[in-house]
């Protein structure tokens, strides 16, 4: 990419991330944040559909009905960030890649912002802290399809800022920023910008140069990394982790030898 058209994409992402319309009377959500909404992926998968270009977002401050991966529901409590990104990748062979990109530049940008915490990422796409000895979930992403002549993916993202779901409403260790950090109030508006930008840098990357540096980064990142014993779907079957596929799979050895390529089964670390 000549560095003419370099500026020009990072000038329009710049004027996408500040609010700037793309069409007079278009929808009046588009890179805004608003009170409350059914669903951040609803009005971002809307405005793809209207032709709004790479780079669009909205964010609210509640959902009302937010969802997660595997059709779970997503606790949207007020003061935690909730915001979701239209993506155009022409490369079909790279969307599988796009949570991975997501959860990388995410990641990257939460250390930038917080250098005393110790972020980490497990696959597919979810942003975890270990504090205290202790793994709990921080944030989500999901990403959803659209395979029209209008090709896109739709990356919603929450991140608990100011306070997280506790064990009995979702099933798992959940924590907040703020609590990490000794009470001070992390707030979702200073955080809103910088992920974006981190975004907008991180598919740039993956446009221009591919998968590889995502893979680089995630090996640093991962909670599962090469060798660590997990188990996998509904039949909980066991293995140790291998490490990521041409596709962004997880690759697992059985104890039989076997190769299992993991597209979108629950992983979880195995308890001894």
């Amino acid at each position: 990419m000549s560095s003419v058209m370099y500026h020009t994409v990072k000038s329009l992402w710049i004027e996408l991330l500040h609010g700037v319309s793309i069409k007079e009377n278009d929808m009046d959500c588009a890179n805004q944040t608003i009170d409350r909404c059914s669903s951040t992926n609803d009005l971002a998968k809307a405005l793809a559909e209207k032709g709004f270009p790479h780079g669009t977002w909205v964010s609210a401050r509640i959902q009302e009905a937010g969802r997660g991966r595997l059709g779970r529901s997503w606790t949207s409590q007020e003061g935690n960030l909730f915001f979701s990104y239209v993506a155009r990748v022409e490369a079909r062979e790279r969307w599988s890649w796009i949570p991975l990109t997501v959860a990388v530049a995410i990641v990257k940008t939460l250390e930038e912002q917080f250098p005393s915490l110790e972020f980490k990422i497990k696959w597919p796409n979810d942003i975890y802290i270990l504090h205290k000895g202790v793994d709990a979930k921080l944030g989500g992403i999901l990403c959803e399809g659209a395979s029209s002549t209008r090709a896109f993916v739709v990356v919603g993202v929450g991140l608990n800022c100011k306070c997280a779901p506790g064990l009995h409403v979702v099933g798992q260790r959940t924590i907040d920023l703020s609590s990490c950090l000794d009470g001070q109030l992390v707030v979702a508006d200073d955080l809103r910008v910088p992920l974006i930008e981190s975004l907008n840098t991180g598919f740039f990357r993956l446009i221009t140069e591919g998968r590889d540096w995502v893979v680089r980064e995630y090996e640093r990142l991962s909670l599962y990394r090469p060798g660590v014993a997990v188990v996998w779907g509904s039949s909980n079957d066991e293995g140790a982790v291998l490490g990521l596929g041409e596709s962004g799979e997880l690759l697992v050895r059985s104890a039989t030898g076997e190769i299992h390529r993991i597209f979108s089964d629950e992983v979880r670390v195995r308890c001894l």
